[in-house]
């Protein structure tokens, strides 16, 4: 015991916090040969505005709510441009230019179609407008769409009154009608690959798809003007490229004025 009273307390004592140089001895791992040849920070780039899946989501949500609640109707609509018997059928069920599922079929095709010229430009052409661009620029080309369908169906609605073709008018403007509604579902799983893939070919692809259809739309309201006996085929034919193709050939023409403009 007395011992053990009267040893130093060593907690007392300064201890050195000078450590052991460490020993270095060769290993068998090396160290990278890559070396930095550029600090430069380099910002994230996002490959699609936040508004472009809002409005993807709103196209699936419509297309969803139609599938429910109209499953009978969207399978009318899908089989009528293949057969004369299922647009009877078609028209027997009802005023497809009044119903529901016409107005959020239509919204799709508004916003898809509007949405591949968006793209189409982005990633093709590169036509810059002075003061817009992203949200503003793609409402912009809703107007335009819209604005088209509009002045094109006042016309085919005169034409009719005017030669006095009020029935033939009816069913070519259901046939319009039928493509639009089956267009915009093809064109929304479209553009969505189109837009998370970032992918021009997928682009063409579509562009393909829409002149087939378009051909298809064409042969299909050229028989529907048939029924007019009193009108010669070839007059069918000029009415029918002043409708659907003059529209095109002016379009063309002003994105060839475009292109001069930003080249000058």
């Amino acid at each position: 015991m007395n011992q053990i009273e009267t040893s130093p307390d060593t907690t007392l004592t300064l201890q050195s916090a000078v450590f052991p140089q460490p020993v270095y001895v060769k290993t068998i791992f090396s160290s990278s040969e890559l070396r930095p040849t550029d600090f430069q920070i380099t910002h994230a780039h996002k490959t699609q505005p936040d508004w472009m899946p809002a409005i993807l989501v709103l196209c699936f949500i419509l297309l969803a709510w139609g599938r429910v609640f109209y499953p009978k109707r969207i399978r009318q609509i899908l089989r009528a441009p293949f057969s004369k018997r299922f647009i009877n059928q078609l028209t027997r069920d009802g005023n497809l230019f009044v119903e529901r599922i016409t107005i959020a079929l239509g919204f799709i095709y508004f916003l898809t179609f509007s949405l591949f010229l968006y793209e189409f430009n982005e990633q093709i052409l590169g036509f810059t407008f002075h003061g817009m661009s992203g949200i503003s620029l793609y409402l912009l080309i809703i107007m335009f769409v819209i604005g088209m369908q509009v002045v094109k169906v006042a016309l085919i609605h005169m034409l009719g009154i005017i030669f006095k073709t009020r029935e033939i008018t009816g069913n070519y403007l259901l046939n319009l009608l039928i493509f639009g509604l089956i267009s915009g579902p093809l064109l929304l799983m479209l553009i969505t690959l189109i837009i998370y893939l970032n992918s021009v070919i997928l682009l063409y692809i579509t562009i393909s798809v829409f002149i087939l259809l378009f051909i298809f739309r064409f042969v299909r309201g050229f028989f529907i003007g048939m029924a007019l006996t009193r009108f010669s085929y070839l007059f069918l034919f000029v009415y029918l490229c002043s409708l659907e193709i003059l529209p095109l050939l002016v379009l063309i023409k002003f994105l060839l004025n475009l292109t001069q403009d930003s080249g000058t």
